[in-house]
């Protein structure tokens, strides 16, 4: 790669930068598996030299160069440069950021979106990405006060989630419930002061599930907009659940109850 090059991939790490060129640098294989069966445009992929003779990663290596992608060479020096992990796996991409609004998602038969208020740990945010992803979520909505989508930290954290579905960025999400309302769904906020455990509320409908920060929970604003105000129901001694945890709970009884509901099972 050529010092202009590797200049440009280092001020990626920027968020500046970053939303200036609406690019971000992607790191590992498995998540630039993701990205190469995905819709996202792809500049080229950097490889140590080694790692282009590696037979684990020979076929997407063969995938890439017939996509047209272009495979540039980085020493493991340039890459310590670019890279934000400690142990680099040997391969970066530059990566075009896709931009998704509340248009783009798919809101037809049983849908479930997940909004984000205030979710401003990378590592949280990415996992609740791959967690949404897990239980098959339509789309992710980004309110105020969440980290910067494309962080490091963040997509690293999706584990090739991101590639996966919509996740809108900057949504007002008062204004987003209540367009979602008027097309069906219910809105169903966590909260550690909820008024109803999880168990017992049906998750039949169209579903617009909100989460907020451990720190502050969600907004006034956005409670009030709510059909549900959920809490997890507790049973030992800690005194809260961590922000994943807690999503991947509920979105676990409410994807339960939609394929229930799906298959015609009663109680």
């Amino acid at each position: 790669m050529t010092k202009s090059e590797l200049k440009y991939l280092a001020t990626l790490s920027l968020k500046k930068a970053r939303r200036a060129e609406r690019k971000f640098v992607l790191e590992g294989w498995r998540g630039l598996h993701e990205a190469v069966h995905s819709s996202f445009v792809i500049e080229y992929v950097a490889v140590v030299p080694e790692q282009r003779e590696n037979p684990e990663h020979r076929s997407l290596l063969r995938l890439i160069r017939e996509k047209k992608i272009p495979i540039k060479e980085i020493s493991h020096r340039e890459l310590q440069k670019v890279s934000d992990t400690v142990h680099a796996q040997g391969v970066v991409a530059l990566v075009h950021q896709c931009t998704w609004t509340l248009e783009d998602v798919p809101l037809d038969g049983h849908v479930i979106v997940v909004a984000l208020d205030g979710i401003s740990d990378p590592g949280n945010l990415g996992s609740i990405i791959r967690t949404a992803d897990w239980f098959g979520a339509s789309a992710v909505l980004l309110g105020e006060g969440c980290v910067e989508l494309h962080n490091e930290k963040v997509i690293r954290s999706t584990a090739g989630s991101i590639f996966h579905l919509p996740i809108v960025e900057k949504v007002n999400l008062v204004d987003a419930a209540s367009k979602l309302r008027r097309k069906g769904f219910s809105i169903s906020s966590l909260s550690a002061d909820g008024q109803q455990a999880i168990h017992e509320v049906e998750f039949t409908q169209k579903q617009l599930f909100v989460v907020g920060s451990e720190a502050h929970g969600i907004g006034a604003p956005l409670r009030s907009e709510s059909d549900h105000i959920l809490k997890i129901p507790r049973f030992g001694a800690a005194e809260s659940l961590n922000v994943v945890v807690a999503c991947g709970i509920v979105l676990a009884q409410v994807r339960w109850n939609m394929e229930r509901s799906l298959s015609g099972r009663g109680d």
